[in-house]
């Protein structure tokens, strides 16, 4: 399963072998973005660290360990997703019940297909927008990131700091 780590501003990384361990239960790419609008997106554990390590820890940043559900494995189903006409930074950790399209994981799906219309149609801080994004994600854990505002939704796990969505990094196969 996907593992998201969100590392708040002026907090600290986590060490290196936590993202190591990440990587190595979710070797289908990684990707992280910040509060200051940089994203970036690899297959290359090293070049995930050497780009991470370029970002002031002032900064917020999400980071995304993928496991395949939908979609090729390759640098384009990364995570995060960025929509830059609404400032806007996504990751998902789960699997969502609707049809994958273009080659598209269900994550980037939902989002450019299902939220960002919502999101035009109803704005930001509507409630409305809100609850149908609760039912639609069901188990799943969103974040959601524009500028140094960050939505986290779903059961997610402070550790040092840093929120993961979920533990199974953790456990030894």
């Amino acid at each position: 399963m996907c593992v998201i780590i969100y590392k708040p501003e002026n907090q600290p990384l986590p060490d290196i072998e936590t993202l190591a361990v990440c990587y190595r239960r979710n070797r289908h790419g990684m990707g992280f973005c910040t509060s200051n609008g940089t994203i970036r997106h690899t297959m290359s554990f090293s070049r995930f660290c050497s780009e991470l390590g370029k970002v002031d820890e002032s900064e917020a940043i999400i980071m995304h360990f993928r496991l395949a559900t939908h979609g090729s494995i390759g640098v384009k189903n990364c995570h995060p997703f960025q929509d830059k006409a609404h400032g806007l930074f996504f990751a998902h950790n789960g699997v969502l019940p609707i049809e994958a399209t273009r080659d598209r994981t269900d994550s980037e799906t939902w989002f450019r297909d299902h939220f960002l219309p919502m999101l035009d149609r109803y704005g930001w801080d509507s409630k409305t927008l809100w609850d149908w994004v609760n039912v639609e994600r069901g188990a799943s854990r969103f974040i959601f990131m524009r500028g140094k505002e960050v939505t986290m939704l779903g059961s997610w796990f402070n550790i040092n700091g840093c929120y993961f969505s979920n533990l199974n990094w953790k456990i030894n196969y």
